[in-house]
């Protein structure tokens, strides 16, 4: 098992996390605090749960 860093659908998530939370601070305000925290929560859940998949040793 290699590390969660290495793995390329890891490191596509975490960028798209990164380019989210970039994107999401043009948003307007109204959009910002509703779609922009879902995509941000949605996204850091996908890479929570391939980090655990990773971790799980199976």
């Amino acid at each position: 098992m290699g590390l969660t860093e290495e793995l390329p659908v890891y490191k596509a998530s975490y960028d798209l996390l990164l380019m989210i939370f970039h994107v999401c601070k043009d948003f307007q305000k109204d959009y910002k605090y509703t779609l922009g925290e879902k995509l941000k929560n949605e996204v850091s859940e996908m890479v929570t749960q391939i980090y655990r998949a990773n971790s799980s040793g199976k």
